[in-house]
């Protein structure tokens, strides 16, 4: 989903960093799909990458 690079040389561009909001998007939605809440991505919160990443205000 990113190109073949990593998060963070993802987040140096503007391209990168949309690519990057739709990726955690999907990461999000996928580990709140998850019906079982004993699974570690049920329970899994994503924000700290979003900060990490610097692209907080992307995330809707």
């Amino acid at each position: 989903m990113l190109g073949d690079i990593t998060p963070r040389a993802a987040a140096k561009t503007a391209a990168g960093r949309d690519r990057l909001a739709v990726w955690l998007k999907h990461l999000e939605n996928r580990s709140g799909a998850k019906p079982d809440p004993s699974d570690p991505m049920a329970t899994y919160d994503c924000k700290w990458m979003w900060r990490e990443l610097g692209i907080e205000k992307l995330r809707r």
